[in-house]
């Protein structure tokens, strides 16, 4: 008589909970229009390769690829439109195990970099000149830049939404004379 013997192996909860694929990132960084955007989406446990997909949609201009060893999932690229974006990464371990989790990427509008351009007419007696600066009008008025050689001036420490008054002086090589007219410049 033949008697078949049965073995049966029970894996430790832990060593089996350890073959259940997770997403291990819990959030993703906001991004900011025209810059350059990535971060990595990481699985832990299971067993690779990975499958990844997304379900929503990501911020315009950025798209998902999977790492070549497929440990994490790439979201990158360059923002294009300002805005916030909800979606779900889900990745799939080589043993059937699903993960997914829901992120939000919030898009900023592009810094932009202001300036102000002032040119002003030439004194018949100037060596230099002088530019003054107020938030406002009528002063009084803060230093800019001083012995400027020519009849014009790029202010570029200057605040976007703000409105400044700016006058000039002239130089003679020994006295500054009074302050000219007040332009007005509205920083947009």
């Amino acid at each position: 008589m033949n008697i078949a013997r049965l073995t049966l192996f029970l894996l430790p909860a832990a060593l089996a909970q350890a073959t259940v694929v997770s997403i291990s990132t819990t959030s993703l960084p906001n991004g900011t229009v025209g810059q350059h955007y990535s971060a990595a989406v990481k699985a832990i446990h299971g067993c690779t390769p990975y499958r990844w997909w997304i379900s929503g949609t990501l911020p315009s201009g950025l798209v998902a690829s999977p790492s070549p060893a497929t440990t994490y999932d790439l979201v990158h690229g360059t923002p294009a439109t300002v805005g916030s974006s909800t979606f779900s990464v889900t990745v799939k371990g080589c043993g059937g195990h699903i993960s997914s989790r829901w992120y939000t990427v919030s898009i900023a509008p592009a810094q932009t970099a202001h300036s102000v351009s002032l040119k002003w007419q030439p004194s018949a007696t100037a060596v230099s000149y002088d530019l003054y600066r107020s938030t406002l009008s009528g002063g009084p008025y803060g230093l800019v830049a001083s012995a400027i050689l020519g009849t014009s001036f790029v202010d570029q420490a200057v605040t976007a939404g703000e409105t400044y008054f700016y006058v000039a002086t002239a130089w003679d090589g020994t006295k500054e004379s009074s302050f000219s007219n007040q332009v007005i410049a509205v920083v947009p």
